[in-house]
């Protein structure tokens, strides 16, 4: 038999069994340090586990009811937007092609993490609705918005997160830190479900990028003023934002530093060790890991400069040859997948 090609090559395994699960849970360092911290403010607080997940008091069925509810409500929110924005956005350049880029299939592994991390998500939008409606620093009279707690906040809401959650980004990349926590969400090169490849990370991962947007609340609220207008409308852009930097959709938005696009995210998806920030990549060419984006279709790009002005047709785009090598991704330091591997 002749040489194996690139799609022949053995691909990386990802396993999803139960040791697996209870061991990226339950004996993983992040998690024993994450749980030890929680654990740590509760007592310094004096807060029990029930007034952390339930700050709000609520009989359980109102509980449960209330988080059927915003689940509701994001699916309607964040997904709905996808789908309704999506088919009118154009795709991006790496997505274009008669072939369409693998997806892995959701395993136990997968569910198990995004069911957990959508209680994380709700703990984390009560304890959020607690402090919009209990802490004197904030405003909530619809007169009291103005310029600097409106407008003004929304966007230093931005900046101050993500110039929080670039760092931390970079450093769950450290090769000591980066298999604990991080290398579940890059098992995808090229996500393109939303929510779904956007919330499938380590619950740990979920923790600390909350922590951060608290973080930020707090210290805007305390140096220029907070609306809850603005904090409804961060929270909004987030999850837009984290949601369609999961799709294949070109998306892209630059207004007074705030430089988001989908091109940018993908970058770091087929090049982890770039752009690490969300929405400010300024972050990043701090950091010196800013990356343009690239098609990845050199063939394309050259073909069209040679034809410039001889009135060709563009000729059909390549699919990534590069990006889609196991050997390529591999060695830059996250898992790949081919088809036929779960």
């Amino acid at each position: 038999m002749g040489e194996a090609t690139s799609k022949d090559r053995a691909q990386p395994r990802y396993d999803s069994s139960l040791p697996a699960l209870v061991e990226q849970l339950l004996l993983n360092p992040a998690s024993v340090l994450t749980a030890a911290v929680v654990f740590g403010l509760c007592r310094s607080r004096q807060t029990s586990f029930t007034e952390l997940v339930n700050p709000w008091d609520l009989p359980l069925l109102w509980w449960v009811a209330a988080y059927a509810l915003l689940r509701v409500a994001l699916l309607g929110f964040v997904d709905g937007s996808v789908w309704v924005l999506g088919p009118l956005l154009p795709p991006l350049p790496s997505r274009t092609g008669p072939k369409p880029v693998f997806q892995h299939r959701i395993n136990a592994m997968d569910v198990t993490y995004l069911t957990i991390n959508s209680a994380i998500e709700y703990v984390f939008t009560q304890q959020i609705l607690h402090l919009l409606w209990h802490a004197p620093f904030i405003v909530r009279l619809p007169a009291g918005l103005g310029l600097l707690n409106g407008p003004v906040a929304f966007w230093l809401l931005l900046v101050v997160d993500d110039s929080m959650y670039a760092p931390t980004h970079r450093f769950m990349h450290l090769p000591a830190v980066y298999r604990y926590v991080h290398k579940h969400h890059h098992r995808n090169t090229f996500p393109a479900r939303g929510y779904i490849d956007a919330a499938n990370e380590h619950p740990v991962e979920q923790i600390v990028a909350l922590s951060l947007h608290w973080v930020a609340v707090h210290i805007v609220a305390l140096s220029a003023g907070l609306h809850v207008a603005a904090v409804g409308a961060h929270f909004g852009f987030k999850a837009l934002g984290a949601c369609f930097n999961h799709t294949g959709y070109d998306v892209q938005l630059r207004f007074l530093g705030i430089d988001y696009s989908v091109r940018a995210h993908e970058t770091h998806h087929r090049k982890p060790n770039t752009n690490f920030a969300q929405y400010v990549m300024f972050w990043d060419r701090l950091m010196g890991t800013y990356r343009n984006y690239e098609s990845g279709q050199p063939k394309l790009a050259a073909a069209v400069e040679a034809s410039a002005g001889q009135g060709q047709s563009k000729p059909e785009p390549d699919r990534l040859p590069a990006w889609a090598d196991p050997a390529v991704e591999a060695s830059a330091g996250h898992i790949c997948e081919g088809p036929g591997t779960d």
